[in-house]
This record gives structure tokens, C-alpha cells and sequence, in this order.
């Protein structure tokens, strides 16, 4: 078997360094075992997961309140063609039908992982797409594979956050709010072995913006942020998929790099 090409550190890490009034989020590059993919090489979609919550960025008053937020469920369940459409682009996989993956016998009766994850000291909670099951066990996931009669499995990650900035003076200034959304996959194979892993950072355009005191506490709309987070969403996962090709095509595919300005 090829060795895995490894262009970065192991695991989904989001490196972020304040320079010049920006953000820069830097995601380790493609690990994938060619091996593995190819053009009669069957894989299903099993886990579509995102964050639990999108929040409103704090203002100076509320650094002790309870931020506005909003459940992310409807986002996950609007992106979850996009997410099989995405994968059915690439050149190197053939996508079992969702419906067929979400009917299964095997899918019904497999007990589901408690959709929580550990970052640090706290636990994050997290949503499924519509239909689908939070699976993350090697263990599940290889058996699952072999139940679906296919090669590999594949899990869809999209973390939603809100990325502000100020701009103006003498007390009076234009605070600015885009939508930052990480989009990462993991692929096993039938014995549970990792054989894909890659991230990505989109930023969007402005998506809002309000004229603020210094002491303003007032979060954003977020009508205004859906549809930058839909959209960042989509064209971070057209990027994941056009990398895994080219990781598969011989191509060196580093680390990607996102910039996000105030």
C-alpha cells in the first residue's frame, strides 16, 4: 500500500494569529492513502455534524451575559445535498445513494455516538443533518462500512462562527460581522482505518454591519448571516473534494491558509 501523504501536522487544527488587524487560520494539508479511492471504489456519507450553536459576537457590557444565538439545525439540513453533491463531483469516488445508506437496515439499528465533543476543558454539543447519525467510533464505522458493501465511510464536519471587527474612532465606529465556517471530512476504510483527513477555513464577505458607541451591546442580524453561512458552507466543500483530487492526482496539496479581514 502507498504510504499516506502527509503535507502537515496530523489532525484538524485551526492555527490563528492576529497580525495586522486580520486573522490568519491556517489548516493542516491532505492526508489521504491512495490506495484507497478510485473509480470503482465504492464509499457511503454516513455522519453530516456541525456545531449546535451559531452565537452573536459579545459587545463591552455583555462579557458576563448570555449572548444571542441560534440553533444551526436548519443551516445542516439546507447544506446536506450540497454535502453529497460535493463528494459526487469527484473524480475518484462513486457516492452510494443517501437514500439507500439512510433506509438501511444496518443504519437503522446502529446505536448512535452521544453528539458531544471534548475541546479542551469543555464539551461542545452538535447537530446531525437531517436524518443522519453522529458516528465517530472506527469501530461503528468499519462495521457499517462492511454492512453497506462499500469501501469506505465518510464523515462531514461544518463549524459555523461569527468574525468581528471595528473600524472608526473618537468613540463612533462601524462595528463589521462576517461568517467563518470550517469545513473538515475523515474517511475509513472497511477496517476502520483512517485513510482521509483534510480542513478547510471560508471566510465570507461583509455580511453585516452597524454603526456603534463604545459601549454598544446590540449582536447581529442573523438574517443577514444565514445565507454567508449557507454560502461559505458550499464553496468550502467544493474545495475539500477539488483537494482530495488532487492529493489522489500526484499533486502536492499543502496547508490551506484563510484570511479573515475586519
Amino acid at each position: 500500500m502507498k504510504a499516506l501523504r502527509a503535507f502537515s501536522f496530523i489532525g484538524i487544527i485551526a492555527i490563528v494569529a492576529m497580525l495586522v488587524g486580520c486573522a490568519i487560520i491556517i489548516s493542516p494539508g491532505v492526508k489521504v492513502d491512495a490506495d484507497s479511492f478510485g473509480k470503482t471504489k465504492k464509499c457511503a456519507i454516513v455522519t453530516i455534524m456541525g456545531t449546535k450553536k451559531l452565537q452573536a459576537q459579545k459587545g463591552f457590557l455583555q462579557m458576563f451575559k448570555k449572548v444571542p444565538e441560534q440553533n444551526t439545525q436548519p443551516l445542516l439540513d439546507k447544506l446536506r445535498p450540497e454535502v453529497i453533491n460535493a463528494f459526487r463531483k469527484s473524480k475518484h469516488l462513486q457516492v452510494k445513494s443517501e437514500k439507500r445508506v439512510l433506509n438501511s437496515k444496518a443504519y437503522k439499528n446502529l446505536k448512535a455516538d452521544e453528539p458531544v465533543q471534548k475541546v479542551l476543558f469543555m464539551e461542545v454539543e452538535l447537530n446531525t443533518a437531517k436524518g443522519y447519525k453522529f458516528i465517530t467510533d472506527p469501530k461503528k464505522l468499519s462495521k457499517l462500512a462492511k454492512d453497506l458493501n462499500v469501501d469506505g465511510v465518510i464523515v462531514v464536519s461544518m463549524n459555523f462562527s461569527v468574525s468581528s471587527g471595528i473600524a472608526g474612532g473618537l468613540g463612533i465606529s462601524v462595528k463589521r460581522f462576517k461568517v467563518v465556517t470550517a469545513v473538515s471530512a475523515m474517511a475509513y476504510d472497511s477496517s476502520g482505518k483512517l485513510v482521509w483527513k483534510d480542513a478547510i477555513h471560508k471566510s465570507s464577505k461583509l455580511a453585516d454591519s452597524q454603526l456603534a458607541v463604545i459601549a454598544d451591546v446590540r449582536s447581529v442580524d442573523f438574517k443577514k448571516l444565514k445565507p454567508h453561512a449557507f454560502k461559505t458552507g458550499k464553496e468550502g466543500l467544493s474545495v475539500l473534494v477539488a483537494r482530495l483530487d488532487d492529493g489522489l492526482e500526484g499533486k502536492r496539496v499543502g496547508a490551506h491558509v484563510a484570511t479573515v479581514t475586519p
